[in-house]
């Protein structure tokens, strides 16, 4: 077989960094030359690239066209296109000649890993078609189906699908479609779509925008918060919420993690720990040299850290609704993203705390294994931020003393009377004035004299002071005493 290029035995250390940056990018095919011809687009940029597979490959990057050799463009469509192991011989080759492209369209290196049969099958049933005549029903997502434009897994991916109306009824990413779409239309103003998988009619413009809309509402805002945030994660030493940084979690103790800080200090000595620096990340060992544990600790193996999860109680109380015909859940665009199936009428749906809503059968099923939001890994049961009474997780823990001053304990010496400001000490102030008790002001000058008996023995809690008006003073008819006493008397 004549090859026109050299064939490489190993790969080298440039291409083994594309290609790991391939995989770390997001790429978009936009349009196809024929089967081995693409043009590319990296998301959130506008620049597009044109690739093309042969012997030698090609790209019209600035990569390429400088150092000659395979960029992340060329590695990205070798691996996540025609889904090559990044260790297979053909995917750092300087090209392939005609025999091995042609295996490499028929797919005889892609692992079959799940049959038909295998396939889940359990989840929430596919949304009837609309009510035109011309659509078809959507199919059923199932493993390792892939966006075509993104070459992305859907299921793992979690983002809102549209599907192909008038042809194929296959799905695809509603934000990748809108790229194509937007693409498509500088060629083509017309105002019908085509199916980048069966090149048929996939359907209106119209329809996309108002799917793009409605998708938009199932983001919430902790997903772009950046990684280092460990989001619901609660400091036991200084109460810092979220966790930034370093995260460390005992491994025997539920829901107990530190910030770096409070590792350094040591305020959890008696227990190993296991460490991670974003959230969704999986939990690494830390070292003996780092942690600086004692003797016995040391000699205990630091082998996997506990598997939090939600408690039935907390569980039963996260809030669940029930679909009617007027929700905005069933607006196009607006799906459940762990099965990317749409909302239908009398349907349960959970809500979490992140602001999160999946059918409940799918979220139970997560939440009795993992304590956090598949999406945007927020925790979802901490003891210090857990409130019982409304069933919610609340933003911030309360520091240990304004906690404690909330406290209806009997041997608490002084309580505050709400709204002036004041503290009441107990064996002093007068039997009239009881916690709970509103003191009125609006009786007029009469009253002034008995209302300043009763409040002798109270003094100002300077936490509580508000600003004086002089306006709401005179508005009540009151006088300052110490007038009146300098009055001169006729």
């Amino acid at each position: 077989m004549f090859r026109k290029t050299v064939w490489r035995r190993c790969v080298s250390d440039v291409i083994h960094s594309h290609q790991t940056r391939a995989l770390n990018t997001t790429i978009l095919i936009l349009r196809e030359f024929g089967p081995v011809g693409f043009l590319l687009q990296e998301d959130e940029d506008s620049k597009q690239y044109k690739v093309c597979l042969g012997d030698p490959h090609t790209c019209t990057c600035p990569t390429f066209n400088k150092e000659k050799d395979l960029c992340q463009h060329i590695c990205w469509i070798l691996i996540r296109k025609f889904r090559l192991p990044r260790d297979h011989e053909y995917c750092f080759q300087y090209g392939l000649a005609e025999r091995q492209i042609q295996e490499l369209l028929q797919g005889l290196h892609v692992t079959k890993t799940t049959s038909h049969s295998d396939r889940c099958a359990s989840g929430p049933s596919c949304p009837e078609p609309d009510e035109d005549d011309r659509c078809v029903r959507q199919k059923a997502i199932e493993n390792q189906d892939l966006c075509p434009i993104c070459q992305e897994d859907l299921l793992l991916k979690k983002l809102p699908v549209t599907y192909c109306r008038f042809s194929c009824g296959n799905n695809i990413h509603i934000s990748c479609m809108k790229v194509w779409a937007d693409h498509q239309m500088k060629l083509n103003s017309c105002g019908v779509l085509k199916c980048p998988l069966c090149r048929e009619d996939f359907g209106t413009l119209k329809q996309l925008n108002l799917e793009v809309r409605n998708s938009a509402n199932v983001f919430t805002y902790y997903e772009r918060e950046c990684l280092e945030k460990h989001l619901g994660v609660v400091c036991n030493g200084c109460r810092v919420c979220p966790v930034v940084g370093k995260c460390f979690k005992c491994t025997e103790c539920s829901y107990f993690h530190l910030c770096e800080t409070c590792f350094r200090r040591h305020a959890h000595p008696q227990h190993s720990f296991m460490c991670r620096t974003k959230r969704g990340h999986s939990w690494q060992s830390v070292s003996e040299e780092t942690q600086m544990m004692d003797k016995h600790t040391m000699d205990r193996s630091v082998s996997a850290v506990t598997c939090d999860v939600v408690p039935n109680h907390v569980m039963k109380s996260l809030p669940k609704v029930r679909v009617r015909k007027e929700s905005k859940l069933l607006h196009p665009g607006v799906q459940c993203r762990i099965c990317l199936s749409r909302f239908q009428t009398a349907q349960n749906v959970r809500s979490l705390p992140c602001k999160h809503k999946f059918h409940t059968e799918c979220i139970d099923a997560l939440i009795q294994k993992s304590n956090c939001c598949p999406l945007d890994f927020h925790v979802i049961y901490n003891p210090l931020t857990w409130n019982i009474r409304v069933g919610r997780s609340q933003s911030s823990p309360a520091p240990p003393g304004v906690a404690q001053s909330k406290r209806t304990d009997p041997h608490i010496s002084e309580f505050i009377l709400p709204g002036i400001g004041l503290q009441v000490q107990r064996g002093h102030a007068s039997s009239v004035l009881r916690p709970g008790t509103r003191v009125s002001v609006c009786e007029g000058p009469s009253s002034v004299k008995s209302l300043s008996q009763r409040l002798q023995d109270l003094y100002i809690h300077s936490s509580h002071i508000e600003p004086f008006s002089r306006k709401t003073v005179m508005k009540h008819g009151l006088q300052r005493p110490r007038e009146e006493q300098t009055k001169p008397s006729h």
